[in-house]
């Protein structure tokens, strides 16, 4: 309920953000603590990325939570008993930070990839008891979007998929103005 909510809201044009500095460490370990235990009961090994240095975007900390919660819990929710997830954390460009999430579920079929972004279109999942609204992927993209960011996909059938997050790089408080990367 509260998905379809907040994409109401963001197509109404009330949903306001709070961009700020964000550290992508920090929001990845929050989210693990979260999807680890959803992915136990189903065998699924799930790989998290070790930060060397800290990497901050340009975010609305709670709704980049938000999106990559959904992210990973589909990642779960879609994939092969005893499968995996992989999440992975670089740069897409010097100003730009890439977050992707890969795994060894079903794939999708190339003339339905843009269908996975469509409110309550959920490619037959209802049909093999895969349960959900249908509007979290969509509400993730224009989360994103609002963000200054861009969220897309690449998948092959029967290998899996793998989502990604781009955002532009951020300075945190005290920094020295420098970047981190």
């Amino acid at each position: 309920i509260n998905e379809i909510l907040d994409l109401a809201q963001i197509e109404s044009g009330r949903m306001s953000l709070s961009p700020e500095p964000t550290s992508l460490a920090e929001v990845i370990l929050e989210c693990q603590a979260m999807i680890e235990p959803q992915a136990q009961p189903r065998g699924i090994r799930m790989t998290f990325p070790q930060f060397d240095v800290p990497i901050f975007v340009a975010a609305d900390r709670t709704r980049l939570k938000q999106v990559l919660i959904n992210l990973l819990s589909n990642a779960v929710k879609y994939n092969k008993p005893g499968g995996s997830v992989v999440i992975t954390c670089d740069f897409a460009a010097a100003d730009r930070a890439r977050v992707a999430v890969a795994d060894t579920g079903g794939g999708i079929r190339p003339e339905d990839l843009w269908r996975v972004f469509e409110p309550f279109d959920r490619l037959g999942a209802d049909l093999r008891g895969v349960e959900g609204t249908g509007v979290g992927l969509s509400l993730s993209r224009q989360l994103t979007e609002r963000m200054g960011g861009r969220l897309d996909l690449e998948s092959v059938p029967g290998k899996g998929s793998t989502f990604f997050v781009e955002l532009d790089t951020a300075f945190s408080e005290g920094d020295g103005g420098e970047e981190k990367h």
